[in-house]
């Protein structure tokens, strides 16, 4: 689903300021180093996302929701690229062989404005705060999280399912 993280950004985003630098900052920056993602870096840039938001429904409407977002990802956090901008958005979507003067259109119509806003919406009225949020089964997280939580979550949400209760620790790495 579609996300802000930030909802006040005018089109066109923001600047960051020079002092920060690109490196990430901690926690973020270890759990992108265990993740194996070591080239991530802070772009230089808080792009506006509404425009790569509603590309990405239709790489969805496509088929190509996987290899786009992949590619949106890598291009803002690899690359330091302004996935609000409609260059970078027309490389990626011919990139995924998804037809590019249709995308532009329905992306200068705001054809799927409304959508993104009520998956927005959707997500803030339900409780989420940020990127990456999960809901498994019925218990929902924002943020990185060890693979022990998404293990414990799954288990219990399976549980659940059975009508069965489990224990709320998580076993140790390697076990479970």
């Amino acid at each position: 689903m579609a996300f802000l993280l930030r909802p006040d950004l005018p089109p066109g985003g923001i600047i960051r300021p020079a002092e920060g630098g690109n490196e990430l900052r901690e926690p973020m920056r270890s759990t992108a180093m265990e993740a194996g993602l070591t080239r991530m870096r802070r772009p230089a840039k808080t792009p506006y996302s509404v425009p790569a938001l509603e590309a990405t429904e239709y790489a969805k409407e496509h088929g190509k929701f996987e290899a786009f977002h992949k590619l949106c990802y890598s291009a803002l956090w690899d690359d330091g690229k302004d996935i609000g901008d409609f260059a970078v958005l027309e490389a990626l979507a011919k990139a995924c062989e998804l037809d590019w003067a249709e995308l532009e259109e329905r992306l200068k119509s705001g054809h799927y404005r409304e959508e993104v806003f009520q998956q927005f919406h959707y997500g803030r009225r339900i409780g989420f705060q940020g990127i990456p949020g999960f809901i498994i089964g019925k218990a929902g997280f924002t943020g990185a999280a060890p693979y022990p939580i998404f293990r414990v979550a799954a288990q219990r949400a399976l549980a659940e399912l059975r009508g069965e209760t489990i224990d709320a620790e998580p076993a140790p790495e390697g076990e479970g």
